[in-house]
């Protein structure tokens, strides 16, 4: 949902403005700007259950959290950002550093903090409550300076990207709810295996695993070579693991990746503006070299034929308004 566009706004109300959408939607801060007066701004919010994201894109800005104003706050988040566009200053903890383009960042939201970019720049974020979290602040601390060290970094920064950077679509997906849960055990085995709390991290491993399995599975959707193998050894679990993983949830595991890739597919032959120019370049993006069985599973599952839908969307969209 958008909850700020300055560009509807007067100039000088732009400031007051911003201020307001960041205190009431990421945490209570104090903004400054590059350039006063060319402020330029979007914001977006969108709630999935356990998870929050919270996506800014604006001219040169910086957010301030003093000291002050962190004890007079109950802010409770835990965040993963995702700079985009330019490198991200943040002060925290003590401690400055520089996060480049889609470096992921972690931080207690419930601490002091100086954070901002120049020129025009942007941060992706997803934000997860501690209680929800169910890690204590120690060990998130200790992860916030070894995010890197974990060996879910990659996978963790892939999940956020994806569901930061698509979460218009997928909050309205019918399955907002779940990516919040999965995302929130995402980031509780991403600060366990940083912060090194081997007893923790071998509970929620487990507890984990469906979510850390159907995440690597959606973010590699696109890959042909996906295979149950390379899924098995990217989340350290046996073949009958993840057999069986498939198996409680009632579906198999080539099935549910056939559905995802079909309802993906879908979803750009019906885009206001088509990303492919046939039908086969569709179904190779999506994982499907042969087209016939595109077509195939695509009518079994849609009821129309590729082609079908795609003449469709176009009709649509060239017909004379009424």
């Amino acid at each position: 949902m958008l909850v700020l566009d300055t560009q509807s706004l007067p100039p000088r109300e732009r400031a007051e403005a911003f201020q307001a959408t960041v205190s009431g939607n990421c945490s209570a801060s104090m903004a400054s700007f590059e350039d006063p007066a060319a402020i330029e701004a979007k914001m977006t919010v969108s709630d999935f259950g356990r998870a929050k994201v919270f996506n800014i894109e604006a001219s040169g800005t910086t957010l301030r959290r003093t000291p002050r104003i962190a004890r007079a706050s109950d802010e409770s988040s835990i965040v993963l950002a995702l700079p985009m566009r330019t490198d991200n200053h943040l002060m925290w903890a003590r401690e400055g550093r520089v996060f480049g383009p889609r470096d992921l960042m972690l931080v207690d939201l419930s601490l002091p903090y100086v954070y901002g970019w120049r020129g025009g720049g942007a941060s992706y974020a997803l934000h997860v409550d501690v209680d929800h979290l169910g890690v204590p602040r120690d060990a998130i601390h200790r992860a916030a300076r070894e995010l890197r060290v974990s060996p879910l970094y990659e996978l963790v920064r892939s999940h956020v990207a994806h569901l930061t950077g698509q979460a218009g679509d997928l909050v309205g997906s019918g399955a907002g709810a779940e990516l919040g849960a999965a995302s929130a055990e995402l980031m509780r085995a991403l600060v366990l295996t940083a912060a090194g709390d081997g007893r923790r991290l071998r509970e929620t491993l487990h507890s984990s695993m469906q979510a850390r399995v159907q995440a690597y599975v959606r973010n590699n959707l696109r890959d042909p070579e996906l295979t149950p193998a390379r899924i098995a050894a990217a989340n350290a679990i046996s073949l009958r693991t993840l057999y069986k993983l498939y198996e409680s949830l009632g579906q198999s595991l080539e099935q549910s990746i056939i559905e995802q890739r079909l309802h993906g597919a879908r979803a750009d032959l019906t885009a206001a503006r088509p990303r492919y120019t046939s039908i086969a370049a569709t179904a190779r993006a999506w994982g499907f070299a042969n087209p016939s069985f595109f077509t195939t599973k695509f009518r079994a599952a849609f009821g129309v034929t590729p082609r079908q839908i795609a003449t469709a969307q176009r009709s649509a969209a060239t017909a004379p308004p009424e």
